[in-house]
């Protein structure tokens, strides 16, 4: 299950994790800058933490936060967002991205980079350098691919899925964000093919950075959150109800649909929702002390 999902119906939780994030990437934005394309100016290297912060605060407080960032940035240094305004958009879509994907709703990332792919294809620049968004389109595959498993990968116990979620997840946000700022390079700043053609081995090199550093991100903060739940006994509890309230929420809900008269036909009583919170509850618990069990024969 995605913790953080949990983690932020805390209100207290939620806002420190907000000011937390947005205090790291305000922090972070000034550091380790690429060449712009076309271009001599440079552009940093935020989307990094479109994973991390969408995978903290999801798609909205995630949105939200990055907006923020950029506007306070916007209104010191205009002159540094080449496309005005509208810089705000890719960060903004890569977080959403992120924290949709966290999530397990994998089609709204889906959409989004569809999207930017058929809006490029539709320009110039896109009928001509139609091999330009490649890593675009494999970031869409990998959605298409591993969807919601994306969302087990990233909270999973072995490390290797943990690296795998966390490499797709930073690498699809990544994408977003350089889709949709090359789409502004075309529309905004009317760059050239020749431009396009000419920065794809560094775009690539780039991106590859970003994807890498977006990943040690994520999976610091899964790993850190783990080692803080195992001994925040309280807040694991209070995490652990409010999984087990949804999951019997769902539950109850694709009950509605079964025939009552079948049921009492066969004698089949379907269990209230508070007897499946404690059946869930006991499971959740046998299932802890067995982990503890092999965490301790490990040591």
């Amino acid at each position: 299950m995605n913790i953080f999902k949990f983690i932020r119906k805390d209100k207290r939780a939620l806002f420190l994790i907000f000011i937390w994030t947005v205090a790291f990437i305000f922090i972070f934005i000034p550091f380790l800058k690429f060449e712009m394309i076309g271009s001599s100016h440079k552009i940093n290297a935020y989307p990094s933490l479109s994973a991390v912060c969408g995978l903290l605060l999801g798609p909205i407080y995630g949105f939200f936060a990055v907006v923020l960032v950029m506007l306070i940035y916007f209104f010191l240094n205009s002159k540094a967002f080449y496309f005005g305004i509208y810089s705000l958009i890719p960060p903004a879509l890569a977080v959403i991205s992120a924290g949709v994907l966290s999530e397990g709703k994998w089609k709204y990332s889906a959409i989004i980079l569809a999207i930017g792919l058929l809006i490029f294809y539709l320009t110039d620049v896109g009928r001509v350098a139609f091999y330009y968004p490649s890593l675009s389109i494999l970031a869409l595959l990998l959605i298409i691919i591993f969807r919601e498993k994306i969302n087990k990968l990233l909270f999973n116990k072995d490390c290797k899925k943990i690296i795998l979620g966390a490499l797709i997840l930073s690498f699809t946000s990544v994408m977003i964000d350089h889709l949709y700022g090359s789409i502004l390079g075309i529309l905004y700043l009317n760059l050239k093919v020749e431009d396009y053609i000419m920065a794809i081995p560094l775009s690539i090199k780039e991106r590859l950075i970003m994807t890498l550093m977006g990943a040690f991100f994520v999976i610091f903060a899964v790993e850190i959150s783990k080692c803080f739940l195992k001994n925040a006994t309280k807040l694991r509890e209070k995490l652990l109800r409010s999984y087990i309230d949804e999951e019997v929420k769902i539950k109850c809900k694709n009950v509605l649909n079964v025939d009552e008269e079948l049921l009492k036909k066969y004698n089949v009583k379907i269990p209230s929702e508070e007897e499946q919170k404690e059946v869930l509850k006991t499971l959740v618990e046998v299932m802890v002390l067995n982990d503890n069990k092999e965490e301790i024969k490990r040591k």
